[in-house]
């Protein structure tokens, strides 16, 4: 009877434990035997195709910071990315503060207008059906001058509808780090942390009954 509740108090523990940090999509490389669209931004240093191809996923900025797909993610392996602003290519705005950006959806420029040369920038670019989101991470500090990017969303890597080889970007969002240096991660939520703690709880139970013979 010992030995079943503690088992059981353990599985459980640590199945809501495996729930609460499932769920997360993969990203793929830039990079495959037929394609290569990592250098479709001038001055990127790594790439980065949210899975699956055709998953269509937002690219939501809805607050808290936490909830920004780029974080829920992880993008480039951090989870605290900043919100600088959007590059609407079809409404042609621009609510960036560090980019200036020119061009339409198949290409176009950017120039940076200024910053602390340690923050670390991230471009995400969406299309929409058929794609998904293609991020490029910047090197630090950023090129000055004028700099150009294209769209990623061709085929392949993704596989578009109809005759097309490739399709218009809709937007790019602007995102940032202020400590690219940092880990990159956030302090576990508290239930995390409970969950967490119950199954190393439930482990060490298990442990002390096992050496006192208990069962």
């Amino acid at each position: 009877m010992i030995k079943k509740t503690y088992l059981n108090s353990l599985l459980a523990g640590l199945g809501l434990f495996a729930v609460v940090t499932s769920g997360q999509a993969a990203t793929i490389s830039c990079t495959g035997a037929s394609y290569d669209i990592s250098t479709k931004v001038d001055g990127a240093s790594d790439c980065l195709i949210l899975s699956p191809l055709d998953g269509a996923v937002n690219d939501s900025v809805s607050p808290p910071a936490s909830s920004y797909t780029v974080n829920t993610e992880s993008f480039f392996g951090k989870n605290i990315w900043q919100f600088d602003g959007r590059f609407d290519v079809t409404e042609q705005t621009n609510s960036s503060n560090f980019f200036n950006f020119s061009g339409a959806g198949q290409s176009g420029g950017y120039g940076f207008i200024g910053a602390d040369a340690s923050i670390q920038f991230m471009f995400v670019m969406k299309d929409g059906a058929n794609t998904n989101l293609v991020a490029y991470l910047l090197s630090t500090p950023v090129a000055s001058g004028t700099n150009t990017y294209s769209t990623p969303f061709t085929a392949p890597p993704f596989s578009l509808s109809g005759q097309s080889t490739s399709k218009d970007i809709s937007h790019i969002s602007v995102y940032y780090l202020s400590d690219p240096g940092g880990s990159g991660n956030q302090i576990p939520e508290p239930g995390t942390i409970a969950i967490l703690g119950m199954g190393l709880l439930g482990m060490g139970l298990v442990s002390r009954h096992r050496k006192n013979g208990l069962y």
